[in-house]
């Protein structure tokens, strides 16, 4: 399982799933997980803070790995947590996602109306 390529957002959770029962991690809540998502988050924001929009995208270019792997560690630690939470990441997603659209679809509408 961890050998396939993931291609989808329930295939993320299942593979980190089968690798947190692989190596005998519980998958219950825990605040610790919530620390490791905000760590990383930190960690990227870091590298673009007080910096100019230009420098921003130099710094962005020339740390594309850096930025990738923040990511990829965010989006594992996600998957984690959902599984820790009993979540359906695709279902909370495709949820959030819907009321974002409709609500900027909104906004949209409103300020066409001033």
């Amino acid at each position: 399982m961890e050998q396939e390529r993931v291609t989808t957002m329930k295939d993320a959770q299942k593979a980190v799933k089968y690798f947190a029962e692989r190596n005998g991690w519980k998958d219950t809540p825990n605040v610790d997980k919530f620390d490791h998502l905000h760590e990383e988050l930190i960690e990227m924001s870091q590298l673009l803070r007080y910096k100019s929009e230009e420098e921003r995208i130099k710094i962005i270019q020339e740390r594309k790995e850096a930025f990738k792997d923040g990511i990829g560690d965010l989006f594992f630690g996600t998957c984690r947590l959902a599984n820790q939470l009993d979540i359906d990441i695709e279902e909370a997603f495709n949820m959030v996602k819907e009321n974002i659209f409709k609500r900027f679809e909104n906004k949209k509408e409103e300020n066409n109306r001033l």
